[in-house]
Order: structure tokens, then sequence, then C-alpha cells
């Protein structure tokens, strides 16, 4: 069907990695071996690619409970058919009816902090979940929680990725009561192979499953959080929590040699992968030394987040249209600015970093295929918990700002700048693939580069997924421990600043469709205790 698949580089076994998982019925992978397990069985139980992906987060709410949750946010991007007639699902909630930066502003305050009432937005992750499966899933809506249910009541034991990050949030997890009776063991983080249940949430799980959507924004799971939030502080309203709702929003899209990418729009950053990607076009990459590549790269990833920063917001307030963003002559104006030999700096942004997002995708039997990822945004969220419902609050409202007039302001009923973001892929107008890289603002950075290395250097799937990776953030680039020093050493000289080693950069999973092979290869890369799985 495309060449993508013929000139893919084959795995190196002199050296550690993992191979390609391949299918020819169906394939999924996720961040934890448990949820992809749970999606297997729910597929081979008759049900379809969206049964099995909100089964899978359901698991992962309590298998990576710092990374994802009821009470975060959620995003889809959606084949019914397998065709490229693409939807998106904005499952992103507001701020509250009565935010206001103003008063932020008032106060001298000029940064939302995680355990910030105002940084905690109205969780739409429940909303998402509830029209996805309305509109497009087969199982019934209560069997999909069954195994969630069963885990948050028995536990599930703590795997090496998780335990690891754990590790680095106790004292996080040791300021709000609520979220240590649950969240600490014996007033320490929980560790490798540690059993963690999470039984008052899966009493909301139970409710969830045989009220719907009303059972977590109604009654008494709403009541729970709206307590809590009036403990700390906040202004939230039973109005606000019932009038969430998630939509259905157009993808946006654009061209990369041949291939089409789809992003979610704005309020995610999707757009940003795409400025970078039409930036990397002008360039020839594959003749261009390593040095000259990474270089390119990282110019044109500071391009991209330049422009998130000064005009992305709710997609009702941004100040120029998507179509405006990547036209070609308004690009140009930025590229000519590129100096081969030399790293420009960029005015620092304050948009807050982190790197905490499940990404999970799934293609049944029926060509059904899905792209989710679901967000607490920071490790444990705001680290606020409500007690009854077991439910962690997420912080995504201090992605919003206090700068008066600025269209990502934070202001009543008004949904922040999200980082978390699905993409599908197409070549022929034909769908071939989904993708997604967890990392908080790395996202989009990692979207492009890792359809860089497969489009432009062939890279299979999990060799693109497994590759070293670099990220410019604020003008200093963050540089995994296993990337080659002599690069490292050259980009010094074109004047960028380097913070060498840093921890993993994200994660990673993604499904490719060999339509002439029958065959479907999934990936999931090593950074997570993920894994991809067919049949």
């Amino acid at each position: 069907m495309t060449d993508i698949f013929n000139n893919f580089d084959k795995r190196d076994f002199i050296r550690q990695g993992r191979s390609n998982a391949l299918g020819s019925n169906a394939m999924l992978a996720s961040s934890h071996p448990i949820a992809s397990l749970v999606g297997i069985e729910i597929l081979k139980s008759g049900g379809n690619a969206v049964d099995a992906a909100i089964a899978m987060n359901a698991v992962l709410c309590i298998a990576e409970p710092h990374m994802t949750g009821v009470g975060g946010d959620c995003f889809v991007m959606l084949s019914v058919d397998g065709s490229t007639n693409i939807k998106a699902l904005n499952g992103s909630g507001k701020s509250s009816s009565n935010a206001k930066a103003s008063a932020l502003r008032k106060n001298k305050l000029t940064v939302i902090t995680p355990e910030m009432p105002e940084a905690i937005t109205i969780p739409g992750a429940v909303a998402a979940w509830s029209l996805l499966h309305k509109e497009h899933g087969y199982m019934p809506w209560k069997d999909l929680f069954i195994p969630a249910i069963n885990f948050a009541t028995k536990g599930i034991k703590v795997h090496e990725r998780v335990a690891l990050d754990w590790s680095k949030y106790k004292q996080k997890l040791s300021l709000d009561s609520d979220t240590s009776n649950i969240f600490l063991k014996n007033g320490k983080s929980f560790k490798f192979l540690d059993n963690f249940k999470n039984e008052n949430l899966s009493e909301t799980f139970r409710t969830i499953a045989q009220e719907g959507r009303n059972g977590f924004y109604h009654g008494w799971v709403a009541n729970d959080m709206l307590k809590k939030l009036e403990s700390i502080g906040g202004n939230h309203t039973f109005n606000d929590f019932g009038k969430t709702t998630a939509e259905w929003v157009k993808p946006i899209s654009s061209d990369y040699r041949g291939f089409r990418i789809y992003e979610c729009p704005p309020n995610g950053q999707g757009l940003v992968a795409l400025i970078i990607l039409s930036i990397l076009e002008k360039f020839d990459l594959k003749n261009m030394s390593k040095t000259d590549y990474t270089h390119i790269f990282c110019e044109a990833t500071k391009i991209g987040y330049f422009l998130r920063d000064e005009y992305l917001a709710d997609p009702e307030l941004n100040k120029l249209s998507v179509d405006y963003f990547l036209n070609s002559n308004f690009l140009d104006q930025y590229v000519s600015t590129i100096d081969m030999k030399k790293a420009k700096i960029y005015s620092l942004n304050d948009f807050p970093d982190h790197p905490d997002t499940i990404y999970l995708t799934v293609r049944d039997k029926n060509g059904m295929m899905i792209s989710f990822i679901n967000s607490l945004f920071d490790a444990f969220g705001s680290g606020i918990t409500a007690p009854k419902s077991g439910v962690l609050f997420h912080c995504r409202g201090r992605a919003f700002n206090t700068i008066n007039g600025h269209p990502n302001e934070l202001n009543p009923n008004k949904r922040p700048v999200h980082t978390i973001i699905p993409a599908m892929i197409s070549k022929n107008n034909k769908l071939i693939g989904s993708l997604g890289v967890m990392g908080g603002q790395y996202q989009a950075a990692g979207h492009a580069y890792v359809l860089s290395q497969m489009i432009d250097f062939g890279l299979n799937p999990q060799l693109a997924l497994d590759h070293s990776r670099i990220f410019p953030n604020n003008n200093v680039l963050d540089i995994e421990d296993n990337f080659d020093l002599n690069l490292i050493n050259k980009l010094k000289l074109k004047g960028h600043k380097i913070n060498y080693p840093v921890p993993p950069i994200g994660g990673g999973q993604m499904i490719l469709i060999d339509a002439e092979k029958d065959v479907l290869i999934g990936a999931s890369d090593w950074r997570k205790d993920g894994l991809a799985i067919g049949f």
C-alpha cells in the first residue's frame, strides 16, 4: 500500500530492545501490561475498539494512578469504519463559573500552582467516555468497568516504572490527608510488587457503571467532590459539574512527505506537531548530517512552541485560524530566521512542565481504530483527593495564565490549553495508523520526532518509539542518557545549552496497518511498563 513498510529498518538483535508486535485480527497497545490484557479480553468477548479503550483506561486509573483517573481529562480520535473519516472528541473540562485571573492578580498571584483550587478544572474524562460509548460502543456500559472495579477492590501489583514514579512524590502525597490515606502505605510510597487498591474509587466506578455520566456529575460522587473543593477554598458549583459535556470536533491535519497527519484541534497542542512537521518538510533531512538534522528539529520545535504560547487557547478564543498557522507564507517568516550555525534564543515560556499521561490505541477486527489519551496533568494531579469517592483531582487549570487579555487567561467556563494529543496517520486517503507520545509539553515535539524517524529515516514503529530523545525546553536541550555524546558536543558548538542526562522523556504507543500483507504492527516503547499485543 505504501513505501513506509518496505523501507523500515529491521531490529538489530545485537542491541537491547523490543520487537514489534504483529497480528492480523486486532491490535492494541498501552502503557501497562494488565490494561493491555484487559483490552484483549474485551475484544475476544465481542467488544469493539471503543469498549476496549474505555475498559483499559478504567484499569489504568488503578494501575497508573499517578497518570490518569476519573478526575482528569480525555481526548480521542476515532475512525469508526477504518476509513479517513476521522472524528475527534474533546473531553477537556472547563474552569468554574467563578474563576477569574483578575482575583489572582489582585492578590499578587501570577502563577497557578497544582494545589490551588484554581488549578482544578471540572474533570471532563467521564463525560468523554460516556459520549464515546453512547454513540459507538457495543458491549453493555456496565460490563466495561468490571475489571476496574475488581482491581480497585482487590488491588493491583505495582509495576517497575510505576514504582519509580511513585517514589518521587511522597512529600506531595503527604500534604492532603485524604490523599495520603489512599496513595501512601504507612506513610511511604508504594513500591515494586506492593498491592495497591482504592476501594473508595471502586464505589465510584460502580456508580458510574450503573448510572452513567450522571453517576459522576450528580449525586453522591459530585457532592463528595464539591465538598472537598470547598474545603480548600474552591468556588466550584453543582452546576459546573452538572453541565460538563464532551464535544465531537473536526480534526486538523496536514501533509508530511505524502503522509497525512491528523491531530485534535485547539485547545490541544496538536497544531504544534503539525507546525513542526511543516517546518521540517522544508528541509532535505535525509541528506543532512545528524548534527544538522537535530539542530533543525530543535529550532523547528522552538518555533512551534513559541507560537503555541503566543496564540493557543480555548478554541472559541483563538486569535488565528488553524489554516493561518499552517500557511506556508506565515511559517516561511520563521523558517527564514533559522541559522544553521547558531541556536536561536526565544523568550522563556511560563507554561508548566509535566510528564504524566497515559496513551493507548486499539484497532479491532472490523477496522474500527481509536487513539485515546487521558491525563491528570501532573503526577498525582493536584495531590488533592475527594475522600468518599477516592477521586484524585487533576490540576489542568494550572495551564491557564494570569496575563490580562491573553487568549489563555483564566476566566469562567473556559478550557485551558492542553498538552495531551492523540494522532492518526493516512496515506493515499487510506488510514494506516494511530500513535501517541506521552510526556506533557514534549508530546507535540514527540509526535513530530517519531514520525520523522519513520518517514525520513526508515525506523520501524518500535525503533522509532525507542529512539533516543531530545527536547528543546525553554532554550535548553533536555537529552536522554543514551544519546550520542559526539552529537551533543557538536550541538554545543552551535550554541545550544545542554541538560544531559535527563530521565526518560515520556513514553509512547503506536499501531500501523499494512493492508497488503494483512498485518497490524504494534509498538510500546521501553520507557514505561507497557505492552503492545495482537491476535
